[in-house]
Order: C-alpha cells, then structure tokens, then sequence
C-alpha cells in the first residue's frame, strides 16, 4: 500500500479581513480541499479546516525620533522601498511568517506581493489584483499624485516579479499590460445558485446594496426613480462606511418620499437572498476614476445569481456583458437624465425578460467556472516547488 505524502502547503496573504472578504473566501473554499492552507490576514481565523495567522493593523510599534523622522523623507523624496519595508503589516507578516516553508502563495491586491515574496520567492507566487492600483482615485493634490505614484510603483517593482497573477476584468488585465504584468482574469462572479427568477409586478421593485460613496452616482439614482413615471420603488442596502455619506443619503431618501428606501446593510451570506425578492438590481458608476471606469464589481454577478434585470452606465465591462446577454438597460449616461430614462423604459413584460436572460446565463456568469483559473495557477506553482 503506498502512503499519500504530504499536501502541498499554500499560503493565502490578504492585508483586509478575509472572513468579509468575498474573493478572498472563494479563494480559500476552493484551495483547502485539495492543500494545507494558511491564511495570514487581519481579522478572524475564515474556516476551521486552515491555520490562520492574524495580522493586527493596529499594531504600529513606536518608531521613535530618528525612525519618525527617516519615514518622513523617506515620503518626502518617494523612497517607496523604505516605506514599504516599515509598514506595520508588512513588517508583521514577514515576522510571523519567517521559517515557514509554502510551496505556493496566493497574494491578494498589491501591498501584499512584496511581502510574499519575502517569504517564499517570486517564483512561488501567485498574485491577485483586486483594482487597478494605477488607476484608483486620488485626491488632486501632491499626496495624491505621490500616492499614485507609489502604487504604481509596487505593480512595477512587485507585480511584474511573480510566477502568475490575474485580475477581475479583461479590460482591467489589458491595462496591467502596459505595466508589465500579464494577468489571466477570475471575475468578481458569486457562486451559483439554484434560483428561479419571480413574476414581476408592481410597482417594479429597483435595488442597489455597496458603500454610500457620494462619486457612484447614488443620489443621481435616488433621485430618477422619485421622478419616474415608471411605477417603481428602489430599496438601498448600505454599510456605514462613510456615514456622513450615509447620513446625506438617508436624509435624501426621506426628502424623495416613499418610493425611496434605505435600509441597513445586510451579510454577504444573507446578500443574494435578499436580492432575489426585487426585480432590477442598479449600479449606475460614474467614470470618476479610471479604475471606476473599469470596474465589474461584486454586486453585478449578485444580481445574476439573483436573478433579477440589471441597469448599469456605459462602463465598458458591465455594459459589454448586459448588451450582450441581454440582461438589461444600458443608460445612454452616466446622468440624472440619462437614469431616468432607462427607468422609465421598464415594463413588467422586459424585466421579466432581463429575469428569463439572467436565469439562462447564471451558471456561466457563476463562480464555479472563475475559481478553476485559480486552481490551475496554484497547482501550477506547487508542481514546480
């Protein structure tokens, strides 16, 4: 009889939680069954079948007179490699980690990558890249400039280095190129499920769930179905970050009337089922930033698997699959106007439609398909170490 031998070992490095991480999670769901995962990340530890090392980003040790003062030219003049040698997480996971032997590290966004090279070699390294850091917003400002110069600086100095990478849309990864990184793309997909798209009735119940930033065009949303001549409503799930811009938006919803909800934010575990009680999920981006013009975020694949019709702006990744799967409306704008008038062109009969091509297109659009392109990365990695 011949003894298996040892599973390979993976590490999964995330400098956010990875318990109310939805990526994160489909990452570590579909690795352990087949490795000795490790998860290193803030937070709790995400299953009982990984060890988890916690990180504590609120661990800064005293720097002192001449360390405070070093950081501070090392801002000053963009010594980004100082500065990311003494970040607090990253001096953490190095510490933690060191003499620890993985066979494959799947490293999440871009200030993890330096460090998980640290601690297992660019070779076995698998980066994921959850934005595109070149393109994220700043403030126009010389910090914000600097900031952006500092992660492009770790896409280049770190992204380029590793054995494999992907990103969450083929527009974004087309971009990377130019950075010399060439990711593969796993979509922000939810995992399938077994739903039946409901009978739409009226009023045709609109729903948005995410963060109450004032840039994703909210109020301009809120405010077209007030208008509408649509019988329509739209229901907000939002966090408490930012809760000034939550307070804004709440005080909004109550000057607009009833047709106007806001409610408090629910569980990424409780998210799809609660959606799949609406008709038409809303998600109207403005171009704010070059990453917001890029984006296909979470809440897009929620309101497939929820089987519900989908209105988004001209955001090349989100319009290019509703257009072609016929899942909804493309807004002409990212306007109050242009808003209003993709929602008063809703009808019981074409949302029931959107439903029927959500439904048709759910298990392709779900993430049982994206996460393999993570495994074979890993597995790829893990044969080689």
């Amino acid at each position: 009889m011949v003894t298996p031998g040892p599973r390979p070992r993976v590490l999964i490095l995330s400098y956010d939680a990875i318990d109310i991480d939805p990526r994160v999670l489909k990452q570590m769901r579909r690795l352990a069954d087949d490795y000795e995962v490790t998860t290193c990340s803030p937070g709790a530890s995400p299953d009982p079948r990984v060890e988890h090392v916690a990180l504590d980003p609120a661990d800064v040790r005293p720097r002192g007179r001449v360390g405070n003062l070093l950081d501070d030219i090392a801002r000053e003049r963009e010594w980004f490699g100082w500065t990311y040698d003494h970040l607090p997480l990253v001096v953490q996971t190095r510490a933690r980690l060191r003499g620890r032997r993985f066979d494959a590290v799947l490293a999440n966004d871009a200030e993890t990558i330096g460090a998980a090279i640290s601690v297992a070699g660019a070779d076995r390294v698998h980066a994921d890249l959850h934005e595109f850091y070149p393109g994220l917003p700043v403030e126009d400002s010389p910090l914000g400039y600097r900031q952006r110069r500092y992660w492009t600086w770790l896409i280049r100095r770190f992204a380029s280095r590793v054995r494999s990478s992907t990103t969450v849309g083929a527009e974004i990864a087309r971009r990377y190129r130019e950075y010399g990184v060439e990711p593969g793309v796993v979509t922000n997909a939810a995992p399938f499920r077994d739903f039946s798209p409901r009978a739409t009735g009226g009023p045709i119940r609109l729903v948005h769930s995410g963060n109450p930033f004032r840039e994703r065009g909210l109020a301009e949303i809120m405010q077209a179905v007030a208008d509408s001549s649509t019988d329509v409503s739209l229901d907000l799930y939002l966090t408490y970050n930012p809760p000034t811009d939550r307070e804004y938006l709440v005080a909004l919803a109550e000057r607009l009337g009833s047709r106007i909800t806001v409610h408090e934010p629910v569980s990424q575990a409780e998210l799809i089922d609660t959606l799949h009680g609406y008709d038409v999920g809303i998600h109207v981006l403005p171009p704010t930033s070059e990453n917001n013009a890029l984006a296909l975020p979470n809440k897009f694949f929620d309101f497939v698997q929820a089987r519900l019709g989908i209105i988004v702006g001209p955001s090349i990744e989100m319009a290019g699959i509703v257009s072609e799967r016929g899942l909804g409306i493309v807004t002409e704008d990212f306007s109050e106007a242009g808003i209003l008038a993709a929602v008063d062109r809703l009808t019981t009969t074409s949302v029931d439609g959107f439903k029927a091509a959500a439904h048709e297109h759910a298990e392709a659009l779900s993430a049982q398909s994206q996460v393999e392109n993570w495994a074979s990365a890993v597995a790829e990695i893990a044969r080689s170490a």
